[in-house]
This record gives C-alpha cells, structure tokens and sequence, in this order.
C-alpha cells in the first residue's frame, strides 16, 4: 500500500518540502509519482519507516538542543535500521546503495541480451538472409519523375503569374470599357 505525501504530512505534522529534501538526500529511496493522485508522490510502507526514524531523530536533537540537523547522526540511524551501504562523493551527494545496485543488474541485464543476439546471429544460416536488390533503375526513374513534375510546376507557376498579371490589368481598366468586351455599350 502507498501512502500520498499530502495524508503523510498531516498524520505527521511534518512539510511536504521536508519529505523533498529528504528524498532529494536519498534517504529514501526512489519515490514514485501515481498518475491516479494528480501525479502526488507516494511512499511504500518502508519508506515511511524511513520517515518516522528520520522525524524522531532530528526531534531528538531538537530536544538537545542542536538548532541545526546532525545529518551524519540521521545516516548513521537509518543505516543501523535498514543496513546498507551509503558512499560519499565529491559533491557532499549520498548515494544509496540500491541504486548503485540497480545500474549493475541492468548493466548484466543488458550485456545478457547482447550476448543472446551474438548467439542468434551466428545461428542463422546466411541463406536465410535475401541477396539485396538493384533499385538504381527505378531510383533513376523516379528522378526523371520529379524532373518533369518541377518543369510542370514551373509551367504552372507561370501561366499563374500572367493571370495574376491579366487580372491586374483587368483591373486597371474603367468600368464602361468592360462592357465593350462582350460588344454592349
């Protein structure tokens, strides 16, 4: 069962920018968005454990006294509850292991496949493969075709801008004078 972020902050009085900074630390693991909630973040049971280990511990400096959060304290905790195995880069980012995990599964994942399609590839017999086919002529044919239709379409664009032209002359002429072409006055 997944729980939203908008029920988890009101059942634990925390800040929904709270739970983001900690996702954002990976203190809890991937966390998914559920198209059916209006795309709202949503926890497993275990990352709510998460959270509420996380909560009391920061609560339990705040009773000490220390204003600013020991995070090195809140890792400490969530490695002793969940185990694991937390890497520090360069960049002061916390990588969980699951995810370093997850990137070695596909990794062998993806290298299985393509050792299958190796494997199925030598066992086809090259018969099966059809000998290409020769399509220079019908390539040549075709540039013949869209030759003519561009000197059709030039043709075509001529005889458009005489009638534009005609048309503008037409245009040009006063009104009575129209008459005179069907021979009335």
């Amino acid at each position: 069962m997944r729980i939203t972020i908008s029920r988890l902050v009101k059942e634990l009085n925390l800040e929904a920018h709270q739970l983001r900074e900690w996702e954002k630390r990976d203190w809890l693991g991937e966390v998914v968005k559920d198209p059916r909630q209006n795309q709202q973040r949503v926890y497993t049971e275990e990352q709510v454990e998460r959270i509420q280990l996380i909560a009391q511990t920061i609560q339990a400096q705040r009773a000490k006294g220390i204003k600013r959060t020991d995070f090195e304290e809140v890792e400490t905790n969530l490695l002793e509850r969940f185990g694991g195995e937390v890497k520090r880069l360069d960049t002061d980012l916390v990588v969980a292991p699951q995810s370093l995990n997850q990137i070695v599964e596909l990794l062998i994942g993806q290298n299985q496949k393509i050792n299958e399609l190796q494997q199925l590839m030598e066992q086809q017999p090259k018969q099966q493969l059809t000998d290409p086919v020769d399509h220079t002529e019908v390539l040549e044919d075709m540039k013949t075709e869209l030759k003519k239709s561009q000197e059709r379409e030039e043709q075509l664009l001529a005889i458009v801008q005489q009638l534009q032209t005609d048309l503008d002359e037409l245009k040009k002429v006063p009104a009575k004078s129209k008459w005179k072409f069907w021979d009335k006055d």
